[in-house]
């Protein structure tokens, strides 16, 4: 059985400390309560994860399983079950940055069923599209190639430390 899924109108473009009420997640009508930033806050990357609303862990396997959707009526509704889920990973993305480009979109993308050619296909494509439509607002934001250098610099500062690290052990 999935988790129920909480809709997460009025994702914020805007820093969250912007004082305008009209972006603000918490100006969200009563009848759709948002799910608010702290509570994907936790002490453990795994457990983390597990807040997200297709995650959970199912029997008979020790990690979680990163893609357990809710089962949508119809190709529509899987979309935009798809679109929220990725909202709600984009969210999780913005409260845990320093947990970002760990690999939690590969362990999602690697546990869902490519085969399934249903109308719960809908959630896949829902999922992917609103994650390019969010990629194609980011890279306005910034200058993609410095970005992608500076992160092979940081990724060559770690692998060095890692190497100074096991060098000392020894």
């Amino acid at each position: 059985m999935a988790k129920p899924v909480r809709p997460m109108p009025n994702i914020e473009s805007t820093p969250s400390h912007s004082k305008d009420p009209a972006v603000q997640q918490d100006s969200v009508p009563p009848q759709q309560p948002a799910l608010r930033r702290s509570q994907y806050r936790c002490a453990s990357v795994e457990i983390q994860a597990t807040r997200l609303p297709f995650v959970r862990f199912i029997p008979g396997r020790n990690h979680p399983h990163y893609w357990q959707p809710a089962e949508p009526e119809d190709y529509a509704e899987a979309c935009m079950l798809g679109r929220q889920y990725a909202a709600h990973l984009a969210q999780w993305l913005k409260s845990n940055e320093l947990d970002a480009g760990r690999g939690l979109l590969l362990r999602i993308a690697r546990d869902m069923d490519h085969s399934d050619n249903s109308h719960r296909n809908g959630l896949r494509r829902g999922f992917f599209n609103y994650l390019e439509t969010l990629l194609c607002v980011a890279g306005r934001q910034l200058n993609l190639y410095r970005h992608v250098e500076a992160m092979h610099q940081l990724q060559r500062s770690r692998d060095l430390m890692a190497w100074l690290e096991r060098k000392r052990k020894r």
